[in-house]
């Protein structure tokens, strides 16, 4: 898996396809993903402001979007689990190691 960036304070996303069977992954029955980097827990019910997002308008089959420059995370590099939830699954799947790289503020005022 690429490693993944993200710059704080700033609106970058990254994307990622996930994959069942080879096959780009059905997300409709997806209830909930969170995401830990370092001692934080990043949650989401997939709504429109959320920091993690799926199944909307123009994504593609099994892409999860990551809004996460904004999150109180500290600079560094990380293998950060994503686990996924649906009904079958309430207590979720932990569906991969993303490996991240948090990038401090960038801008200087």
């Amino acid at each position: 898996m690429t490693r993944e960036y993200i710059y704080l304070g700033h609106d970058n996303i990254f994307s990622l396809i996930l994959y069942l069977n080879n096959e780009p992954a059905d997300l409709s029955g997806v209830t909930k993903m969170t995401i830990t980097i370092g001692d934080i827990t990043i949650a989401s019910n997939n709504s429109d402001t959320d920091p993690i997002r799926w199944g909307k308008t123009g994504y593609s089959t099994g892409e999860v979007r990551f809004f996460l420059g904004t999150q109180n995370l500290s600079p560094g590099e990380y293998e950060a689990p994503l686990v996924v939830y649906d009904s079958a699954y309430v207590n979720g799947i932990v569906w991969s190691y993303v490996p991240l790289t948090v990038v401090a503020e960038v801008e200087k005022e």
